[in-house]
């Protein structure tokens, strides 16, 4: 790479390495408006961007095809994947460049996850009726076994069995896609369900008495590595616990997840936790009408003490809890799956939060950036905050 072509550069950075041919096949006119529409990328006025490439491709195909990559870009950061897919497919439609080509059909392939992702498991409290909420909560003498893709659940109920296999995979399949996108889980995993809290505690000796289910990784003494996850099956009031497959399944297993990924790398806790509560069936609207309270308030946890914290406590936790829920979404819906995931690598070499977004924006170091990052994500999370609580009668009317 020359890096005294800045045009060339940018069109690397923002749309590929199929724009560098762009300024020796291009007229004046077009290099200008080309030039204009990766310096609207780069200011990320996305729309602007996607005119003016628009503009040129429309005006001189013959000479100005590759801006189409640029339209492709400005739609694809909008988030308007298939529109953003039409771009490409004329881009394709034009090149016999098998790189360019390569590159151009990747982008549509992440377009197309992108505009069709899995859909969020239905939560277990939407689907079953009091007839099978019944049969769940039995405890039957027998371990039954279930098996599928990359599950073995044990539970002492064959029908919750088969569920819990259907849940997981479906939950697996969210979090691999949506919550850590493009991340690859080769591995199988052990789930036992335990009737009783106490058999949980009893069979899952690390597991804190709060918790209703746990995750570890452990190695055998065969040398073998064992991914296991422990569940309960019943509430303290005997009834089938429908969060344990809403809530406890997937929040567990993103743990699981996220721990193999950074491995020995530092993950903050905030952004750790709060991935893990995306990943869970159903959004907690009480999370975030507590963050924003907070961060509206003088009990709020400020950002930069929030991705230093290790563990939290009591007095605390709510607050902390919902503040990284409220953060990880904030993060994830503004971010393409590309840049959530750079910066995942970035933290993932040991770099902090901020420093790993500025890179994945691939925008200049900037000593202000957490300062600013802290303030939006707080005008975020309070105006969302006050939204939830004026719609707060017609929510609790639908539950």
């Amino acid at each position: 790479m020359n890096c005294d072509r800045p045009a060339i550069l940018a069109c690397v950075l923002l749309a590929g390495a199929a724009l560098t041919a762009l300024a020796t096949t291009a007229s004046q006119t077009v290099t200008a408006q080309t030039q204009r529409a990766l310096a609207a990328l780069r200011e990320k006025d996305f729309a602007l961007a996607e005119r003016i490439a628009l503009s040129a491709a429309q005006a001189q195909p013959e000479r100005a095809w590759r801006t189409w990559l640029i339209v492709a870009t400005a739609r694809e950061r909008r988030r308007q994947f298939e529109a953003a897919t039409d771009a490409y497919r004329e881009f394709l439609a034009m090149c016999r460049c098998p790189s360019e080509r390569t590159y151009v059909l990747e982008r549509i392939r992440q377009c197309q996850r992108a505009a069709n992702p899995p859909r969020p498991p239905l939560p277990i409290s939407k689907r079953l009726g009091p007839a099978q909420r019944q049969r769940l909560a039995r405890v039957q003498q027998r371990l039954w076994t279930e098996s599928s893709q990359h599950f073995l659940v044990r539970a002492h109920n064959a029908e919750l069995a088969k569920l819990v296999a259907e849940q997981a995979e479906t939950s697996l399949e969210r979090i691999c896609q949506i919550i850590l996108p493009g991340q690859v889980y080769p591995h199988s995993v052990d789930v036992y369900v335990w009737p009783t809290v106490e058999e949980y505690l009893k069979h899952a000796a690390t597991a804190p008495e709060w918790a209703g289910g746990s995750f570890s990784i452990k190695r055998s003494d065969d040398g073998q590595v064992v991914r296991r996850i422990d569940l309960t099956q019943l509430d303290g009031q005997g009834r089938f616990d429908t969060n344990t497959l809403d809530r406890t399944l997937p929040h567990e297993m993103c743990h699981l997840v996220l721990a193999e990924y950074f491995g020995d790398a530092h993950c903050p806790l905030a952004l750790n936790e709060g991935l893990a509560m995306m990943a869970e069936a159903t959004v907690d609207n009480r999370r975030l009408l507590l963050a924003g309270a907070a961060l509206a308030g003088s009990g709020r946890i400020p950002l930069p003490e929030l991705l230093r914290m290790e563990r939290c406590e009591s007095d605390n936790a709510e607050v902390f809890y919902a503040e990284s829920f409220s953060l990880a979404a904030y993060l994830h819906a503004r971010l393409t799956a590309d840049e959530f995931r750079e910066m995942l690598e970035h933290i993932k070499t040991g770099l902090p939060l901020d420093e790993a977004l500025q890179r994945a924006l691939y925008v200049p170091p900037d000593e202000r950036f957490l300062a600013r990052l802290d303030k939006a994500w707080q005008t975020e999370a309070i105006r969302q905050s006050q939204f939830l609580r004026a719609l707060e009668p017609t929510m609790t009317a639908s539950r």
